[in-house]
Order: C-alpha cells, then sequence, then structure tokens
C-alpha cells in the first residue's frame, strides 16, 4: 500500500543533508544526491513498506537495476552516490542487500485525508520541534545579494590560489554565512585558504582544497593551526582609505559588521567614516 510522504520545507538544512554537502567532491554531486535520495523516497513511498526502496520481500536489486529504477544511465555513479547517501545517514543497507530510507519514520505521514491521492505533501515543523533558522535564512533580500558578491570575490581568490573552479551555489553561500555568523572576516577565511593551499599542495589531501572542507566545521581548527598573519597595515593616509574601501566591499556594506570587524583589526573606525565610505562608492 502506496505511502504518504512529509517533506520538511526545511528538508535540505537537516543534519543528514548537511552532512552530505560536506562529503560531496563538488555542487554538482551534492544536487544529484539530493535528487537520487528523493527518487529513492518516492519509490519507498510507493512500495509502502517501512521506507524500503523496494519489495524486501523480493530479491534485492542489483545496482545497475537500481540506477535503472532513478534514472541514471551509469551504474558506477550511482554507486558512488548511494555511497555518499549511506555515509550521511540518509540510506542504509541492509545485510540481505535492500535499501532502506533513513529515519524513515520522519517522512512517513499516517494520518492523511483518505481522499487524497497524491505522492507526498510538504511540512512546515512546528516552532516547538523546527531547526533553527540558519543565519543564510535570517538574510534580507539586499542582504543575500551582497552575500552572494562577497562569496564570488572569495571563489574567484579560492581559484587563483588553488588553480580549481568553482560554482557559486546556495550551499557555498551558507557555510559563509554561518562563518559570519561566528564574526569570521573575510581575511581570515583567505589566511586559511592561503595557509591550506600551502599545506596540502601535492599530497593526498589537495583534493580537499574546496570550499565544502575549507569553509566548514573545522575551518576555526585550521584558523587556529594556520602560522601567524603579517601585520596589519597601517591605517594612516591614503593607505587608511583603501582599507575601508575594501572593508565595505568585502562587509557587503552592512555597517555594523564594518565596525566589528574594523576592530577585531584595532582600527578605529567612526560610522560617520564608513556611511562616507559608502556614499562614495555608490551604496
Amino acid at each position: 500500500m502506496k505511502t504518504l510522504l512529509k517533506i520538511p520545507t526545511n528538508l535540505f538544512e537537516l543534519p543528514e543533508f548537511i552532512k552530505l554537502t560536506q562529503l560531496a567532491k563538488n555542487d554538482q554531486q551534492v544536487r544529484t544526491a539530493q535528487l537520487l535520495w528523493l527518487r529513492l523516497a518516492c519509490a519507498a513511498g510507493r512500495t509502502g513498506h517501512d521506507g524500503y526502496v523496494t519489495d524486501p520481500t523480493a530479491a534485492p536489486l542489483t545496482k545497475h537495476a537500481l540506477a535503472g529504477l532513478v534514472n541514471l544511465t551509469r551504474g558506477a555513479y550511482a554507486a558512488e552516490l548511494l555511497q555518499l547517501l549511506l555515509q550521511a545517514d540518509l540510506l542504509q543497507r541492509q545485510a540481505d542487500g535492500h535499501y532502506q530510507i533513513s529515519h524513515w519514520e520522519r517522512y512517513a505521514l499516517t494520518d492523511c485525508a483518505p481522499n487524497y491521492h497524491g505522492l507526498f505533501k510538504f511540512d512546515t515543523p512546528a516552532t516547538a520541534n523546527a531547526t533553527p533558522p540558519t543565519p543564510l535564512q535570517q538574510y534580507t533580500p539586499e542582504q543575500r545579494t551582497k552575500l552572494v558578491a562577497t562569496t564570488g570575490k572569495i571563489l574567484a581568490y579560492l581559484q587563483q590560489q588553488s588553480g580549481k573552479q568553482f560554482s557559486n551555489e546556495p550551499p557555498t553561500q551558507q557555510l559563509l554565512a554561518n562563518l559570519f555568523a561566528q564574526k569570521v572576516t573575510v581575511k581570515q577565511i583567505k589566511w586559511v585558504i592561503d595557509w591550506k593551499c600551502k599545506d596540502w599542495y601535492g599530497g593526498d589531501f589537495w583534493k580537499f582544497v574546496r570550499p565544502q572542507t575549507l569553509f566548514g566545521p573545522k575551518f576555526t581548527q585550521y584558523l587556529l593551526e594556520a602560522p601567524p598573519e603579517p601585520t596589519a597595515r597601517p591605517a594612516a593616509g591614503p593607505t587608511r582609505h583603501q582599507y575601508l574601501r575594501d572593508l565595505f566591499e568585502m562587509s557587503c556594506g552592512d555597517i555594523e559588521t564594518i565596525l566589528w570587524r574594523a576592530a577585531d583589526e584595532k582600527v578605529t573606525v567612526t560610522r560617520a567614516e564608513v556611511e562616507a565610505i559608502g556614499r562614495e562608492l555608490g551604496h
């Protein structure tokens, strides 16, 4: 019997999906793995056997057959994505070879109206049980636009230092929003990029020079491991003016952020100076 699925509106912000983002090689693999999980969840809903992707009383499907079930033509790629879902605890593989959606009780809706014939409904968690809003969710549209611009500049710097290409995607913006919420500065982020590009160059860890690793949960560890930063440039004359222009742009024009970042770098800056720089830059 078909099971109706209850899909949380904050699905991709659940801990398992955040872990998936951290494990994946790139943003494209994140999106493909997310789509694979959704297709498997739909298959489990149609099967109606407590989250099993296929009927548990039948023989388990091979990886190639499972790839066909979710419209993937490359069995090897499907196997790689399945492994990611297993590592992120989004999927379980039973001893008999059958796959089952993890935490099925979270998605199975048992009290649906009998005349509802769809496969799933979107569910907004109750306030008491909801995952706290992420920093990115609290951004205004204007702040989000500025964050996208700042993310682009940071990724351009990472590309310059590593020679690798990265897309300016929401998962990366989320990681940076998390860091900014912890009062991490763009200067510190660039310093971690410099340090890890040097520390991991040519070694087995070079593949981890990527946003989801550098800007993820271990960022503070990398920052503490890095050698001391060079002495900050003196804030005087034309150098001070350029410093304020750079700080304004890197802080997305947010005056409060600019003030505490300047204070963190032991530079005395007034609100009036910041507002003047903003007018000069056309903000």
